[in-house]
């Protein structure tokens, strides 16, 4: 065998008390598909998270290509190394092609204008109908395995880890992703394959290494092993059957009873199940299986009766689905079906609090009785019930969602793939669970991709293709191969119908796609707002002509001029889900700062002010950088103290208003060009380039990633201290340039100005469409949002208003335009093509 690619030696991590790995070793050499397999909680995706530079060792050291690894992913990236993870690090405010250029090395990305064609022939290598603009939101849970393993591929690299990556993926897909890695196989990369589906691993894998509890178990030839041999290796121990024994034939009562079930996405469709059985739902993925699950948990609206244990056909909602019995444990535990950042108990106990309250107070015994007995029941492995859940592994974390859906005493459950991403031993749990709860009288949905699962499982079969119910399978015709050929004889998939819709002539739709996807883009809320602005002062000057005066004019522009700037650098921030309440107060001390300077003319005394203020911007923002990221303060009581110091520095110097400006300095702040002053335009350049930053070069990318998911974006090989650092440093000198155009405007060193700006800057960048929790945003959008709220403040002059409304109008402004811009991103794309 040739060198290793990858070694791992004597490896150990501890998380609390937890012992994760216990001095573990392991290498994988060239050309060599490597198996890792174990069952949850083992210990593989924590070691490959040390591999992957995402996770520091305790002990031990981690080789690529010979050379030692300083535990960061940009490092193990530039090493050659990629990961695809089980939960993908796919960042939701990006788009697609984003994604995939963030994960590359700087040096190696393609121009962002290309992205989204280089994307496309990634993609296309996958066969993956994904489009490239297309935002990491808007994908389903395939969708985002796909462009995980894309961007993997992309990076051509030296050691390729693949954790679960079929685990979301229809047959298909997976045979051209084992096509792909044969290929880098032929190449010489070295490969980790990190699978439950021990068929999978007997076609592909080379050798195997076994994990349990955190200890290597051995490392063996692949070749000449059987899956019982590989199964007992995993668990430690004999599984007795996969798939406990199914329910007698027979008539009984029917719990569920579904008649003329019909929405967006499913047709007409009918059928029940009875105490003791399990219904599966089948078809390839898009053809109406998930809808018909979702609506009957009340997520999606819908037509038709829904009947629990013969009772009236629950109203639409949530809330009325749980109250007649139904509960829903959704495919993508991450996103939908867990809190991660709530405990073990809290998750397990969410939607049950009410059974543990009296008179509205939670009573911790009885809830800790109730819970933990839940727990047990579903053998989840943690270190407590107070451990955090995203601590677990994912199958434990499956398990939790089990568990909460076990303290609702549900009467009907509804499983979006139960098993997914879950080790052999703790799937026959879960299947031993679900037969239990069918023979206790309840109603169990399962949706799964897996045939052999909703054989093995499943009393009956209900296959799906275009949203409607086209066979019924039961007794012996519960096969794997009747299943696949009653889903693959009827089905149309997704790209068939989109290309016989245009075969058709319905390009109306595409029309409406685009359509939705510009209103949910960034750039809405800018021509949205210049709209505003156009509308307001065409109202305006027809109230007062005087409105439109090229002095009024000018005093508006020049108003904004600083608002911008301050609005410009509270965005960088935002976007990177942080906030900076100290703006307003570092203009006020620019003011101060530079009435020293500048009471005398003088180039000399120019500069000199300038340069003070700029070290005071820049020793503001790395001081407000340092106490956020590194010491780990909340951004608002960071901020709030800065403020608190930067206005008790402004009073130590300029105890009250002192130092008049030089009357050339005032003069030039207020020059004209074409009418317009110099100041605003400098503004309007500035937002310019800021949004080419954004949208154009890895540091606007960064700063989104951060803002959308930092985690996801830590694993991408994003510096997020080294993002975060910058971006409160530029916002602290954008706030200084705008205390030097504030100067301009006041005449003289005045410590209690400013304060006005910190709101301010905040209701500009959410009229231009940020989202205050960061990742999203634009800088023309805040630079017209500046504009807007300076222009109502001067419009209401005009209007003959009374002073409150220079309260009312800018608020109820931000509050209509966050509701709407709300509204409009959260607008499914599939309207668009309904």
């Amino acid at each position: 065998m040739s060198a290793p690619v990858l070694q791992l030696r004597d490896v150990r991590k501890s998380f609390g008390g937890v012992r994760a790995l216990r001095g573990v070793s392991f290498d994988v050499v060239g050309g060599e598909v490597h198996a890792l397999l174990g069952e949850n909680g083992a210990g593989k995706s924590t070691l490959m998270a040390v591999a992957a530079g995402a996770l520091a060792p305790d002990e031990g050291e981690v080789l690529i290509g010979g050379a030692g690894l300083v535990p960061s992913p940009s490092a193990a990236r530039d090493l050659g190394l990629a990961v695809v993870y089980q939960h993908p690090a796919v960042v939701d405010h990006l788009s697609v092609a984003e994604n995939m250029v963030l994960a590359l090395p700087p040096a190696r990305r393609p121009r962002l204008g290309a992205a989204a064609a280089w994307a496309a022939e990634h993609l296309a290598a996958l066969d993956a109908a994904i489009d490239p603009h297309a935002r990491g939101e808007d994908l389903t849970v395939a969708e985002r395995q796909l462009v995980e393993i894309a961007k993997a591929l992309a990076l051509e690299p030296k050691v390729l880890i693949l954790d679960e990556p079929t685990a979301a993926l229809k047959a298909a897909e997976v045979e051209r992703l084992f096509a792909q890695i044969a290929q880098f196989q032929a190449r010489g990369t070295a490969i980790v394959y990190i699978s439950h589906r021990i068929p999978e691993v007997l076609r592909i894998a080379d050798r195997i290494t076994v994990l349990r509890n955190g200890e290597g178990r051995g490392t063996f030839a692949a070749a000449g092993t059987t899956e019982d041999e590989i199964l007992q290796r995993i668990v430690g121990r004999e599984l007795s059957t996969v798939f406990p024994p199914k329910a007698a034939a027979g008539e009984r009562p029917a719990v569920l009873e579904v008649a003329g079930l019909s929405n967006a996405g499913c047709h007409d469709v009918s059928f029940t199940v009875r105490e003791g059985e399990i219904l599966g739902l089948a078809g390839a993925e898009g053809n109406g299986q998930r809808e018909v699950l979702r609506a009957l948990a009340g997520l999606d609206r819908h037509a038709g009766r829904v009947a629990v244990d013969g009772g009236p056909t629950p109203a639409a909602g949530v809330r009325a689905a749980r109250a007649a019995g139904i509960v829903y444990i959704p495919g993508d535990r991450a996103r939908e079906g867990l809190f991660q950042g709530l405990s073990v108990r809290e998750n397990a106990a969410a939607a049950s609090i009410g059974r543990f309250a009296r008179h509205g107070v939670v009573r911790r015994g009885a809830e800790a009785r109730d819970v933990g007995a839940g727990l047990e029941t579903v053998a989840v492995k943690a270190a407590s019930p107070e451990a955090a859940v995203g601590t677990l592994s994912g199958g434990n974390q499956q398990k939790v969602v089990f568990a909460r859906a076990l303290l609702s005493a549900p009467t009907v459950l509804l499983c979006d793939e139960p098993t997914q991403g879950v080790d052999p031993g703790a799937r026959a749990e879960i299947y031993k669970l679900l037969r239990s709860l069918a023979a206790e009288g309840k109603a169990v949905v399962v949706l799964s991709s897996d045939a052999v699962e909703l054989e093995g499982l499943c009393d009956r079969i209900a296959v799906l293709s275009r949203g409607r119910m086209i066979a019924t399978l039961e007794g012996d015709d519960v096969r794997e191969g009747k299943i696949t050929g009653a889903a693959v004889a009827s089905t149309t998939t997704r790209a068939e119908r989109e290309a016989g819709a245009a075969e058709r002539g319905e390009r109306g739709a595409g029309r409406r796609l685009l359509r939705s996807r510009w209103l949910r883009g960034d750039q809405a809320p800018a021509a949205l707002l210049a709209l505003a602005i156009v509308l307001l002062g065409a109202y305006t000057a027809a109230s007062d002509a005087s409105y439109l005066s090229s002095v009024n004019v000018q005093s508006v522009l020049f108003l904004a001029a600083a608002l911008v700037f301050v609005s410009l650098g509270q965005l960088t921030v935002l976007l990177t889900g942080g906030i900076d309440l100290s703006v307003g107060a570092m203009m006020a001390l620019t003011v101060v700062v530079l009435s020293f300077f500048l009471s005398k003319a003088g180039a000399g005394n120019l500069l000199l002010g300038l340069a003070a203020a700029g070290i005071a911007g820049l020793a503001v923002g790395a001081v407000n950088a340092a106490l956020i990221r590194w010491a780990r303060i909340s951004p608002i009581i960071t901020t709030v103290a800065t403020l608190t110091v930067l206005g008790g520095v402004a009073l130590l110097l300029r105890p009250s208003p002192d130092g008049v400006f030089d009357a050339a300095f005032m003069k030039h702040m207020q020059t004209t060009v074409g009418g317009v002053p110099i100041a605003f335009l400098v503004a309007v350049a500035a937002a310019a380039g800021c949004e080419v930053l954004l949208r154009r070069t890895g540091f606007g990318l960064a700063l989104r990633a951060v803002g959308s998911d930092e985690a996801s974006a830590h694993r991408l090989g994003v510096r997020v201290g080294r993002t975060v650092m910058a971006a409160y440093v530029l916002c602290a000198l954008l706030a200084t340039v705008a205390g030097v155009l504030l100067a301009g405007q006041v005449g003289l060193g005045d410590p209690s100005v400013g304060g006005a700006y910190t709101l301010s800057s905040i209701a500009a960048v959410v009229l231009g469409g940020a989202s205050i929790y960061g990742g999203r945003g634009s800088y023309v959008g805040a630079m017209l949002g500046a504009v807007l709220t300076t222009q109502v403040l001067n419009a209401i002059t005009f209007l003959h208003l009374g002073e409150e409304w220079q309260y009312w109008l800018p608020g109820g402004l931000v509050l209509v335009a966050a509701a709407a811009f709300s509204r409009l991103r959260q607008a499914a794309p599939a309207e668009a093509l309904a």
